[in-house]
């Protein structure tokens, strides 16, 4: 008689072990990120006009390092690489192409273009032997040592992050890129406070209606991919909105019950929280210890480490929606049983 057969991991449980296998891939892919930035070309500082172009995920980590950028003096804009009216190249215009397969269409496309007028192309991908790497100036890798086995972009995320900290300029690019090597350990350390939080956090998200994710202008695309990683494991509808501009536009949808995912660092924080509560729902806010919170999220990275913060604070959203996925493919597996 043949023995019992062993199940193969349900997609969230592979989802939950790219979460969990995420440090060391991320200490990996920092170390070849840095290999490959010592090769740029020794012009790209002096390109103060930059382009970032991306979709998906890649578009979100596009979007707060152009924020960042903007905020050091550059001229730094993220553009959805589909868009039909993209801004022209040239000389002086260091086109940033990011796309972990290196073979989107969209992507490649703005990548031909850009390097037809002229413009400087660095690809971000994890395929070195793509069609984007191969017509790109420079490289930066988005993969070391693991593969993302459910197929959801959390990995690939954080190397974008970690790759364009790396493309930055000027003193405070520098400090960010130094600190780059503390980021494993405290996402490690983050991922292994899980029990802390993790239970409150996912039970108060899980109400059946939509979630907001909140975030400072500074981490848009942060709050972009948490609401991505809410939509794509779980299935659960979450919408994206800057914790100011929330005030102004999506209180509208919120109701008595429902929850929010602020990533706390904004001016408005205060004032969002005390709005989420006065309409009667609940928040969960990620970053330092906040009373007015429902379910604190705490996470040891001073103000300062902002690169280690945006390494570290996707990891928040992930696991909340690898634990209400899992709750739900659990009661499939024994219904199923």
């Amino acid at each position: 008689m043949d023995g019992p057969r062993s199940r193969r991991p349900g997609r969230d449980e592979l989802f939950l072990q790219d979460i969990l296998d995420a440090p060391s891939e991320l200490a990996a892919v920092i170390e070849a990120q840095r290999s490959a930035a010592a090769r740029l070309p020794q012009d790209l500082a002096g390109c103060r006009r930059r382009r970032l172009i991306g979709m998906g995920s890649s578009g979100f980590a596009a979007r707060d390092a152009a924020a960042r950028w903007r905020h050091d003096g550059l001229d730094a804009v993220a553009e959805v690489a589909s868009a039909s009216a993209p801004s022209p190249g040239g000389a002086g215009t260091l086109a940033v192409v990011i796309s972990a397969s290196g073979r989107t269409p969209e992507v490649l496309a703005a990548a031909a273009r850009h390097r037809d007028q002229g413009s400087t192309v660095v690809a971000l991908t994890a395929e070195p032997a793509s069609p984007l790497a191969a017509g790109a100036d420079a490289v930066v890798p988005l993969r070391a040592t693991a593969v993302e086995t459910a197929g959801i972009a959390c990995q690939t995320y954080r190397a974008t992050v970690s790759g364009l900290v790396l493309l930055g300029v000027g003193r405070a690019a520098a400090d960010a890129a130094a600190a780059l090597s503390c980021a494993p350990a405290a996402l490690a350390a983050f991922i292994d406070g899980r029990g802390a939080w993790l239970d409150a956090a996912a039970t108060l998200l899980e109400t059946g209606r939509e979630v907001h994710v909140l975030a400072d202008g500074l981490g848009s695309g942060l709050a972009e991919q948490a609401a991505l990683m809410l939509r794509e494991a779980p299935r659960i509808a979450a919408l994206p909105f800057d914790t100011g501009d929330w005030l102004h536009v999506g209180q509208y949808t919120l109701y008595p019950g429902d929850g929010v995912l602020l990533f706390a660092g904004s001016p408005a924080d205060d004032e969002a929280i005390a709005t989420v509560h006065r309409r009667g729902g609940r928040v969960v806010a990620v970053g330092r210890p906040r009373d007015d919170a429902d379910v604190a999220v705490p996470m040891a990275v001073g103000p300062d480490d902002w690169a280690v913060g945006a390494l570290v604070a996707p990891a928040a959203a992930e696991l909340v929606a690898a634990e209400i996925w899992a709750r739900a493919s659990g009661w499939e597996r024994r219904d199923a049983g």
